[in-house]
């Protein structure tokens, strides 16, 4: 039985006054209760999942400052390696070796640290920028 039974139940006993008041009153009793425990239970997992979704809200902010950060970052080196006075113009190709490069350095400079696999391509392109620039 819920407390809307119990209630409808309470009420068309007393319209025929039929109602036994300690009977009643136990369940009536143990039916409030009941609800407010559940009341309480449902008030604590909003409370848990309130405090989760602000975490996330933070952890949200954070990433997208640093991704803002990082952005500001790229275009200041792309903006420095299409600026910065050269002997001869550079291919397409050793403009996209050099931002790779240096996007990779940033990286590492940054201590997020890169993956060996990361640094053997590295050198990979450090290796054929060198060529391309001998050219």
């Amino acid at each position: 039985m819920n407390a809307y039974e119990l209630a409808d139940e309470y009420e068309y006993k007393l319209d025929w006054k039929l109602i036994n008041y300690i009977h009643w009153s136990n369940q009536a009793e143990t039916m409030l209760r009941q609800q407010a425990d559940r009341i309480e239970r449902k008030r604590e997992l909003i409370r848990e999942q309130t405090a989760l979704l602000v975490k996330q809200n933070n952890r949200i902010a954070e990433l997208e400052k640093e991704l803002q950060r990082i952005q500001a970052n790229a275009e200041f080196e792309l903006d420095r390696t299409y600026t910065t006075p050269q002997i001869k113009e550079l291919s397409d190709e050793e403009n996209n070796l050099k931002w790779w490069i240096s996007s990779f350095e940033h990286l590492k400079a940054l201590g997020g640290g890169i993956s060996d696999e990361m640094e053997t391509k590295l050198k990979e392109m450090k290796a054929r920028l060198k060529k391309a620039s001998e050219k």
